[in-house]
């Protein structure tokens, strides 16, 4: 891999797995530092831009974090998952359904839906969890488990 590629993958996993916004990226400070290290270690380097670090990079980053999940996706067919949600809100009080697959002990994350100004009913969350069930392909292997809050 070259090695400019692969520094900008390193920088935007900084980004992503430390949850720092992308405007930081447009902080003088964020580019003196890494132009300090370019100039050291990597002549004429300069740091992914703003742009790159959400569209480009964060692609690439999905695409990978995706190929390291297949391997357990793959699993599913065979042994099956159990499908969780549960509701709560969000720091700014949007209320949202978080949807997770669990199989074995490894609990995965699938997404969460924001349903703000929704009934909250069993047919809102039945197609919700059909939505759910069709996005992981597998509908007769899950088991679906609901909490209090969803009913």
């Amino acid at each position: 891999m070259n090695t400019r590629a692969q520094l900008d993958e390193e920088i935007a996993r900084m980004f992503y797995t430390g949850g720092l916004p992308f405007n930081l990226a447009r902080n003088p400070h964020y580019h003196r530092a890494f132009s300090f290290v370019a100039t050291h270690n990597i002549p004429g380097y300069v740091p992914p831009s703003y742009n790159k670090l959400r569209t480009t990079l964060l692609q690439q980053e999905k695409n990978n974090v995706e190929k390291l999940l297949q391997p357990i996706k793959a699993t599913w067919q065979e042994k099956g998952l159990t499908i969780m949600c549960d509701g709560w809100s969000d720091p700014t009080r949007k209320p949202l359904i978080n949807f997770m697959a669990t199989f074995g002990n490894r609990p995965m994350f699938l997404k969460a839906v924001n349903y703000f100004g929704e009934v909250k009913d069993k047919f809102f969350i039945a197609n919700l969890m059909k939505e759910v069930i069709d996005e992981v392909g597998h509908q007769n292997m899950v088991q679906i488990i609901t909490d209090n809050t969803a009913n």
